[in-house]
């Protein structure tokens, strides 16, 4: 029994009824089903929808054209673009959830972002971080401009569980079936590579991909494919490997005996970081400002990281039996190495260096014995204008990592934004939309003020043909050809309590990678 005629019974029986009761009914039947589309809401056949002629529900042979034609099969069901003609289809998957719209009801006029991010598992405080700043950017966009076709944003946030395969898995739900063209995320170098070779550059995909923080060499992504659709908004690997070299240097300057074991993540992460503070003149590659010997080897990331990096540790420190320095390029299991490496009996280095991802994980370590060892060579984020956002949001405590997801997310909207007038919004024309965005001579745009000073600004001036210089909560977001920012790096020292002190501050030359450190005043 089809759900039109259902409709047209039920209406027949309860006439009926009040008929008997009351006498109220006349034997001429009504068989208007309705009036206008938004009547034929809740009629669907197959999961198509239906459209209003002469007062009967007909199904719309060429698909759906609007999100409020797919009102009828629940909140998650959009108009995806994925198929000629377009369906209804769902926004949810096992790590997707249903839209978020402006104002929180279903509207025609949106374009969707897709949002990646750890919700659960290992960085799921990373991650609820990084998403208010999403929330925050698409929130404070919304309502202070709009698309220049009058859209405004919506967006489908999914969790990838801090999995590379629930990433994936959010990326091709995204990209693939509902053709989403912008997406944010992930958050992680492992996750992010994944997505970008497997669903980013797929053919009939071609999603702008933007990492909000990404340390992996973006240029050997960039020369698989030569499509130029992805970015990054922190400055990643070729800047922050050679402020590790810099500062490895400085600090040992005086010690031309001074050894190094370092271990290495052998996955995006770690390999970008070793690649770009060694050399390849030596093999295997060692760090040229090292002024002794090195020990170096790689362990298969977080789950070798128990047995594979200890027992390494354990062979480095026959050669090395008080190694001055030890330099891990790693996650989370980094801070498991270190607490590994107290058993054996050796003496503390007189440096310990690590990288970003493994700050949250050392400091929760709360460890005395290792203040003023242990050194986090990371991305400068402490900008006057995170202080700025902080207030405007009303969250004092918003962790850096939610700036940068504001970052991303507020410059793939002036991507989108930035798009030909008249133009298919598709990641492509995003991508290329881009050059305009970091442009010393262009309209200053600093997110650091006030939304409804710095959106309306940009705005118009893409209206005019003309355009921007991007400073971001983080930083100047001068994206480089490969989809790259050049911003400082800081040198962090762990305190007793274990807490990060900033205590010098990389300088590099932009776009060059060389640069110098000075000491924070």
């Amino acid at each position: 029994m089809s759900s039109v005629f259902s409709h047209l019974l039920v209406r027949f029986s309860v006439c009926g009824a009040l008929g008997v009761i009351a006498g109220a009914c006349s034997a001429t039947l009504d068989f208007t089903e309705c009036y206008e589309d938004a009547d034929c809401a809740a009629f669907f056949d197959d999961n198509k929808p239906m459209y209003c002629a002469a007062n009967v529900c007909k199904i719309r042979e060429n698909g759906c054209d609007a999100n409020s034609q797919c009102a009828g099969l629940g909140e998650a069901y959009i108009c995806a673009t994925s198929s000629a003609p377009r369906e209804c289809a769902s926004t949810e998957s096992d790590e997707c959830g249903a839209p978020i719209y402006p104002g929180g009801e279903i509207s025609d006029d949106v374009a969707f972002i897709g949002v990646m991010l750890p919700k659960t598992g290992a960085d799921a405080d990373l991650g609820l971080e990084m998403e208010k700043g999403v929330l925050a950017a698409v929130e404070e966009f919304n309502a202070s401009g709009e698309l220049p076709n009058g859209d405004k944003i919506a967006l489908v946030v999914c969790d990838t569980k801090s999995e590379v395969a629930s990433a994936t898995s959010a990326a091709r739900h995204l990209g693939d079936t509902l053709t989403i063209p912008v997406l944010i995320g992930p958050a992680d170098d492992v996750e992010f590579t994944a997505v970008v070779d497997q669903v980013t550059f797929a053919q009939g995909v071609n999603a702008f991909t933007m990492g909000p923080m990404i340390t992996a060499d973006m240029r050997e992504l960039d020369t698989s494919t030569g499509s130029g659709l992805v970015f990054q908004a922190m400055a990643g690997a070729k800047y922050q490997g050679p402020a590790l070299g810099e500062r490895i240097g400085a600090d040992f300057a005086g010690d031309p005996t001074a050894d190094a074991i370092l271990l290495l993540s052998e996955d995006a992460y770690g390999l970008s970081l070793y690649k770009a503070v060694a050399t390849e003149e030596t093999t295997p590659s060692q760090i040229p400002q090292v002024p002794g010997s090195q020990f170096i080897a790689s362990y298969r990331g977080l789950d070798d990281a128990t047995k594979g990096a200890k027992a390494k540790l354990d062979t480095a420190l026959k050669t090395f039996a008080e190694p001055p320095m030890l330099i891990l390029l790693g996650r989370s299991e980094v801070a498991e190495i270190i607490e590994y490496y107290k058993t054996t009996g050796a003496p503390l280095p007189q440096k310990i260096y690590v990288s970003k991802r493994a700050m949250p994980a050392v400091a929760a370590l709360e460890d005395p014995e290792l203040a003023g060892i242990v050194v986090a060579i990371a991305p400068d984020l402490e900008t006057p204008q995170l202080a700025k956002l902080r207030t405007r949001l009303g969250e004092s405590n918003l962790a850096p990592e939610g700036a940068l997801a504001y970052d991303a997310t507020m410059a793939s909207l002036f991507g989108m934004a930035a798009v030909k007038s008249g133009d298919i919004v598709v990641g492509l024309r995003v991508a290329d939309a881009f050059k305009k965005l970091s442009d010393k001579a262009g309209t200053p745009v600093d997110f650091g003020a006030g939304p409804k000073m710095f959106v309306p600004a940009a705005l118009t001036a893409f209206q005019s043909s003309k355009t921007v210089d991007l400073v971001g909560i983080t930083g100047p977001l001068d994206f480089d050809a490969s989809g790259e920012v050049c911003s400082p790096i800081a040198a962090y020292t762990l305190d007793a309590e274990g807490g990060w002190v900033k205590s010098a501050v990389y300088t590099p030359a932009c776009p060059d990678t060389t640069g110098t450190w000075a000491p924070v005043p």
